[in-house]
């Protein structure tokens, strides 16, 4: 127990050092941005630290910076020859602006609409603030239709093309399981929005929704012991299995009780929850690695290395089935590893050090990571 409060008190650290004029950074080196991804699952820390006023300023941001079709920007910061000019002190490195696409391949990311509807929602929720659901409710609806429009074929899921999830070194494309299960919790905590204004049809139509999407992904991914990694557009189905999409299943509910025991079982047999989680079960092939990310070295950023905050999303969700012990334990693991390497690191080799190659160096401070670990200490231990 000593070990998990002292890593608490680093987590604590090292989250608010990210905490920028605007919102929270992904980090203070290679990601010192504000990323919509990273910010909105560090929002889940900064939330249970109370600490309101930052994560509202991190949703305003956002919300504001939407384009006009509703798409939320990757990140509110600089393309990645602008972070080379700034480090060469040619640019000042405060000037930001909303950029909605991948430096590399110029496609529109999947998950950031889903992420900012849920932590507008846990936000909401926490803080009992009425007056932020009213005033950006027109905007956020619109964010939750720009995630409808993704949905090509009809059949009520969300399809992308490749290197377009947070996995981004992944030629995944069509169906993802983690974008549909984040998207599919949005459509639930829209229906909570709505509820919270007192809009009572606008609530049911998002519950009614949910539960269509809730349904068409077990009936789609389930694949007897955990679901699929993605379908796609030509129906093929790739039965890995993906930490993040099948953990978040479990927290959201999208599992019902019965496959939320697989899951967690399946974790275990392919020893998955590895220093303190990682990726995919078995190795994706090379081939569908990108050439960008095999290029610099890390081939393995998606597809063997570790991460802090698939470990937190999987102790969250063995609790939740009922194996509290194994929860704690993890949270243990992943402790030991923050006060071990002093601070919270993005990723870790499989000897449980940050990574540090020739021309990649693990992010630190990572808030996505803290917020998490944070998180999931709250909701577990209850401290």
């Amino acid at each position: 127990m000593d070990n998990i409060n002292d890593a608490l008190d680093i987590a604590k650290k090292e989250l608010r050092r990210c905490y920028g004029k605007q919102g929270i950074y992904a980090g203070l080196n290679h990601f010192k941005d504000y990323w919509a991804r990273d910010s909105m699952f560090a929002c889940f820390g900064a939330l249970e630290l109370k600490d309101y006023d930052i994560v509202k300023k991190n949703l305003s941001l956002l919300i504001e910076n939407r384009s006009r079709h509703g798409q939320i920007p990757l990140r509110v910061g600089r393309t990645v020859f602008e972070i080379l000019l700034s480090m060469a002190k040619l640019r000042n490195e405060n000037i930001r602006r909303p950029l909605y696409t991948f430096d590399f391949n110029n496609k529109h990311p999947a998950d950031q609409n889903s992420l900012l509807i849920i932590a507008a929602y846990n936000y909401a929720k926490k803080t009992k603030d009425k007056g932020f659901c009213r005033k950006t409710l027109s905007a956020l609806e619109k964010i939750m239709l720009w995630n409808l429009k993704q949905d090509k074929d009809k059949d009520l899921l969300v399809e992308e093309k490749e290197l377009c999830s947070w996995a981004d070194s992944v030629r995944k494309k069509g169906k993802v399981l983690y974008t549909n299960v984040c998207h599919c919790y949005a459509l639930k905590c829209m229906a909570e929005i709505f509820s919270i204004c007192k809009l009572t049809a606008k609530s049911r139509h998002y519950k009614e929704m949910h539960n269509k999407v809730r349904d068409k992904i077990n009936e789609l991914f389930w694949a007897g012991e955990h679901y699929l990694d993605w379908i796609d557009n030509n129906d093929n189905q790739y039965n890995y299995f993906s930490s993040d999409g099948n953990f978040l299943a479990v927290l959201w509910d999208i599992a019902d009780s019965e496959k939320a025991r697989h899951i967690e079982e399946a974790a275990h047999i392919f020893d998955i929850e590895d220093i303190p989680s990682q990726c995919v079960h078995p190795p994706y092939p090379k081939k569908i690695i990108s050439l960008q990310t095999r290029m610099i070295g890390l081939g393995d950023y998606h597809n063997g290395l570790s991460w802090l905050w698939l470990g937190c999303i999987n102790a969250l969700a063995k609790h939740k089935v009922g194996r509290k012990k194994e929860a704690v334990l993890l949270l243990k693991d992943m402790a030991e590893l923050m006060i071990e390497h002093k601070g919270v690191y993005e990723v870790y080799e499989n000897t449980g050090k940050p990574v540090k190659r020739l021309i990649y160096r693990s992010e630190q401070p990572f808030a996505w990571s803290a917020g998490m670990f944070i998180y999931a200490v709250k909701k577990i231990m209850k401290i």
